[in-house]
């Protein structure tokens, strides 16, 4: 092996080090809220996985169970719930008693408030969410129930508050929006804070990078993705319609694999004309991975089908901008030979990357 290409390898196993380390085990990254207003009393349910709930108690993981989380349900809910006031037109509401429990690996975390008048509207500020201690790319479902009417958001590190109102609808283009920064395509998902960083849908990135390494013409790559949606379509029908939901600790092993999958292909240069159904059964793994937290939330069939909708969108449009920003690189690095070895290099990088993220999300 020449310098060359030791000094390659040894670069593509330190960035698979870099890639793989930003994931998190997928049941830490989201959690579910419900919210009812009944009158002016206010009742609160948040979901989290039991270990993200000790996280947020600074605990370690594995230091919670039913008895020592039920001890613990104050503090838990000034880690979370309390840690603002959810806010009215006539005033802010009023904290009263919190209770938790253990079913199977979710805590559940019930805390009742009580406002100054009918609730119609409500604005929350979620400070847990922005500072979260669980995972860089920890998101809060929530289906809140206001005079009647069901109505639901999202809650993540960049958008931490949610305002919702008696009159409001489902927000499509929220959920489109989820759907591209879900997969790293938004700007915002490259900076925070402290500068540039890697984006939070990284393994999203890294598989439709695979899948291009492996050769072949824009348009088949712009067909590849069109695969992509092909899965994202029938998870929305199988999930609407409530026929199948594998659990989240099967889907998330299977996506690394076949992030690993699509990359060892890459890296033995053989450029399959099946890639199209790979990544069709990928877009089939991954909906569901997000198909089956809002089917937590028991929304009615017909805002499930928008929510899911307005995020296969997003995740479409992302995914196309991802592909035509990257595609003239790696076209170029095909066509020149001397460059292969390159391709060979980042295909053995995510092939890693996907390989840690495969024993991480056991």
């Amino acid at each position: 092996m020449t310098a060359t290409l030791r000094g390659l390898a040894l670069g593509a196993f330190a960035l698979a080090v870099g890639l793989a380390r930003p994931a998190a085990a997928h049941p830490l990254d989201i959690g579910y809220l419900r919210l009812d207003a009944d009158g002016a009393a206010l009742s609160v349910v948040l979901d989290v996985h039991v270990n993200a709930a000790a996280h947020l108690l600074g605990l370690a993981p594995g230091a919670l169970d039913a008895t020592a989380l039920s001890r613990r349900a104050d503090a838990l809910a000034d880690a979370t719930l309390r840690g603002a006031p959810i806010t009215t037109p006539a005033g802010a509401c009023r904290w009263t008693t919190a209770s938790a429990a253990l079913h199977d690996r979710t805590a559940s975390l019930t805390a009742h408030a009580e406002c100054p008048s009918s609730v119609r509207t409500l604005g929350w500020d979620l400070p847990f969410v922005a500072a979260s201690r669980v995972s860089p790319t920890f998101q809060i479902l929530v289906k809140a129930r206001i005079a009647g009417e069901d109505h639901v958001a999202i809650a993540d590190k960049l958008r931490p508050s949610i305002a919702l109102t008696a009159t409001s609808t489902l927000g499509l283009t929220a959920f489109a929006w989820t759907g591209v920064e879900h997969i790293g395509a938004a700007p915002s998902q490259w900076h925070g804070a402290a500068g540039w960083k890697l984006p939070d849908g990284l393994d999203h990135i890294l598989f439709l990078l695979a899948l291009m390494l492996a050769g072949g013409s824009l348009v088949q790559i712009l067909g590849i993705v069109s695969g992509f949606t092909l899965g994202h379509s029938i998870t929305l029908a199988l999930s609407a319609l409530h026929v199948v939901r594998p659990p989240a600790a099967l889907i998330e092993p299977l996506i690394a694999l076949s992030i690993a999958l699509v990359a060892a292909e890459a890296f033995v240069g053989k450029a399959q004309r099946h890639r199209w159904k790979i990544a069709s059964a990928f877009g089939l793994i991954h909906g569901f991975g997000f198909a089956s937290a809002l089917n937590q939330l028991e929304l009615p069939t017909s805002d499930l089908i928008q929510a899911l909708f307005g995020y296969n969108l997003g995740v479409e449009l992302g995914q196309v901008t991802i592909v035509l920003v990257t595609a003239p690189l790696i076209l170029y690095l095909h066509r020149h030979r001397r460059l292969h070895p390159v391709i060979r290099c980042l295909a053995a990088a995510i092939f890693l990357a996907g390989v840690a993220w495969f024993f991480q999300r056991l």
